[in-house]
């Protein structure tokens, strides 16, 4: 149910795609760009996705950015993971954004295990709501570009 606004629901249906998407291109050209800067290493990869799920809530839209990368002589994948999304329920929409690492040996300052390095949730929002503390969100999550160096990346 989209209709949280008040708003024609092909109205809120269209704010919500036009928003994740210009929200999804501004996290996508950040990660490419940390992609870009720093060595991940062979066989590491960086894939973009916008991810559309069914919850008992409501049905959520979530953008999600994973860096793929393995330890030196190592088999087993690590992550480093930035997401941010909105679920829409009938008591309001939930945003939230998460930038965290699953780490199969230890890097850097972090050792092996999953680290949340940021995490926000706001609650019982309106649409309009809920997209504008999304883009704040997204802004957070972009100014994240030490994570690699905290990570023990170098600089290309």
């Amino acid at each position: 149910m989209l209709n949280v606004t008040g708003v024609d629901s092909a109205e809120s249906t269209a704010l919500l795609l036009t928003v994740m998407h210009r929200l999804h291109k501004q996290l996508d050209d950040f990660t490419t760009q940390l992609y870009f800067a720093h060595n991940f290493g062979d066989e590491s990869g960086l894939v973009p996705a916008v991810l559309i799920e069914k919850h008992a809530a409501g049905p959520e839209l979530r953008l999600h950015h994973r860096f793929s990368f393995f330890a030196e002589g190592d088999a087993d994948v690590s992550e480093l993971r930035f997401s941010a999304g909105v679920t829409i329920a009938s008591a309001g929409c939930v945003v939230q954004a998460l930038v965290d690492v699953d780490l199969q040996r230890p890097f850097g300052e972090f050792g092996a295990d999953i680290h949340t390095l940021y995490f926000e949730r706001i609650d019982q929002l309106s649409l309009m709501d809920a997209l504008s503390r999304l883009q704040e969100q997204v802004t957070a999550l972009c100014r994240m570009g030490n994570v690699p160096s905290r990570l023990g990346f170098d600089t290309r």
